[in-house]
């Protein structure tokens, strides 16, 4: 049973953050340190350009609790936490951005509930600040609009990927070797006990963000496409209602030439040309969105190559499932008395 000298793993993905790093080490040590836990730091780099390598290399070398993997490029947020919680140690396992706008004063929380027996505990962002809302307002929608779209799962609003893991969900999590990943839709499909923290998020105060309206595109385009199939369906949906619609015209049309008023013949051609121009490149470019996800599953390449880790005895592997440990019964931590 995990008790509470059991190894606490936090995972930092960075890319290009060599301004607030010493401060993440320094605010990160003063949270994990107060849970009375051994604890490790893996900080997974997307390929930084920058200086961020040399920081975290300082900062591996002052403090072995702190590790570090170099990817040998930039293969993607969802790919670079995966590489971190496949490394981890850990007994509790928990993702935080290292511009620390999700709160690390909330870990202890976390913490508590993961005790309690909930497997996974994710942060809900009920509130942003220090952001402008032009960034904001889209970002919350494409949330929503992911929630809405969900069907094979019904993913929890405004989560992020802000969240603790059991070591018995990380193993599971181990078994799921596709390509196209959206972490925390898979997280959250693996069941288990779950339970949501609300929290306010807060700007940045050093450093640039890293995402921008083109990102958010995709990010919400991969979430949508890689749990749920209603696209497909609505797009069948807009195709009878087109069909209907023609049905209609065709009969209005008819009626009137009956009655001797033939229907003026260009705009009504158009306009049904253009209907069905645009009904069949909507759904071309659904369908193509599934296809381009098969092609990337048949191809079966690696996650992820790392190019060096600091204070870890192996690299994490991104090869695939069959590379990674099968799933193994972890036992619950010990509910509060």
């Amino acid at each position: 049973m995990p008790g509470d000298r059991q190894l606490f793993s936090m995972i930092v993905p960075v890319l290009n953050e060599q301004e607030v790093l010493r401060d993440t080490y320094a605010t990160l040590n003063r949270v994990l340190e107060g849970l009375a836990m051994p604890f490790e730091v893996i900080v997974v780099d997307n390929g930084s350009t920058d200086r961020t390598s040399a920081v975290v290399a300082e900062l591996c070398a002052a403090d072995p609790r702190w590790k570090y993997i170099r990817l040998s490029r930039n293969f993607g947020y969802q790919n670079s936490i995966t590489a971190g919680m496949l490394a981890a140690r850990g007994e509790a396992i928990m993702v935080i951005d290292a511009d620390l706008q999700d709160p690390p004063e909330l870990v202890p929380e976390f913490v508590a509930r993961w005790r309690e027996g909930y497997d996974i505990v994710y942060g809900v962002r009920a509130k942003r600040t220090g952001e402008p809302a032009w960034r904001v307002l889209p970002t919350m929608l494409a949330l929503r609009f992911i929630t809405w779209m969900s069907d094979e799962v019904k993913l929890p609003a405004h989560s992020g990927d802000f969240r603790l893991i059991s070591r018995r969900v990380r193993d599971a999590f181990a078994r799921l070797p596709e390509a196209n990943r959206y972490v925390r839709g898979m997280i959250h499909w693996l069941g288990f006990r779950q339970l949501g923290i609300p929290y306010v998020r807060r700007g940045r105060t050093k450093g640039r963000t890293k995402s921008n309206l083109l990102y958010l595109l995709g990010f919400t385009l991969n979430a949508v496409f890689n749990f749920s199939v209603k696209p497909l369906r609505l797009f069948s949906l807009l195709g009878l209602a087109v069909l209907g619609l023609t049905a209609v015209l065709a009969l209005v049309g008819g009626a009137r030439w009956l009655g001797g008023q033939p229907p003026a013949g260009t705009p009504a051609v158009v306009l049904l040309l253009l209907a069905s121009l645009g009904t069949l490149s909507l759904g071309i470019g659904v369908l193509g969105e599934y296809i381009a996800k098969i092609h990337a599953e048949v191809r079966r390449r690696p996650l992820w190559l790392v190019d060096y880790t600091l204070n870890l005895d192996a690299p994490a592997d991104g090869s695939g499932a069959e590379a990674l440990p099968a799933a193994a019964e972890s036992a619950r931590p010990p509910a509060a008395a």
